[in-house]
């Protein structure tokens, strides 16, 4: 038996390596799409003050608790972006207001908290302009998260379902 397989490997032994690396490569990228969670929703604070992460994660609890599952993993996940800066302030925050820039072209937020709705809209050419915004101080299950001073926005051509989150939210 033993020289049967060394036989074997002898011949087969690339082969061999070759199929295990397959199988190993495959199990990998199965494991890593099978329990990758994705966001349901995806929202961004445009503000100057830094936020506490203890706001934060009642920002995201609370959106959590009103949204519903939208692509079936049975769980609703949103996905938060901070972007720290003045907006209409030249020279604060290039990196941060690059990164909002791609945000907004890519279109990846679809809700949006801003200290002025007009002033987003003006600062991002257009691209931000708010279908609707509302004041987070007039969102029952939003107040006491830390975030009153600022409005809450959903841009327009966002994804209903952001549309129908609003809608929740309001209601």
């Amino acid at each position: 038996m033993k020289t049967k397989l060394q036989n074997f490997w002898y011949y087969y032994k690339i082969p061999t390596i070759i199929v295990l690396i397959l199988f190993a490569v495959g199990l990998y990228f199965y494991s890593t799409t099978r329990h990758t969670v994705e966001s349901d929703y995806h929202a961004a604070i445009v503000s100057p003050q830094s936020r506490s992460g203890e706001q934060l994660g009642r920002i995201l609890r609370a959106l959590e608790g009103i949204g519903q599952d939208q692509n079936g993993d049975g769980a609703v996940v949103v996905e938060l972006r901070v972007f720290r800066f003045a907006i209409g302030e030249d020279g604060q925050g290039m990196n941060e207001a690059a990164a909002l820039d791609a945000d907004l072209v890519g279109n990846l937020s679809g809700l949006f908290f801003v200290e002025d709705p007009v002033k987003f809209e003006q600062s991002t050419n257009g691209i931000g302009k708010a279908a609707e915004a509302i004041p987070v101080s007039e969102i029952p299950p939003l107040t006491g998260c830390g975030i009153d001073d600022l409005y809450l926005l959903v841009r327009t051509g966002a994804d209903q379902k952001y549309f129908e989150l609003l809608s929740a939210i309001i209601n």
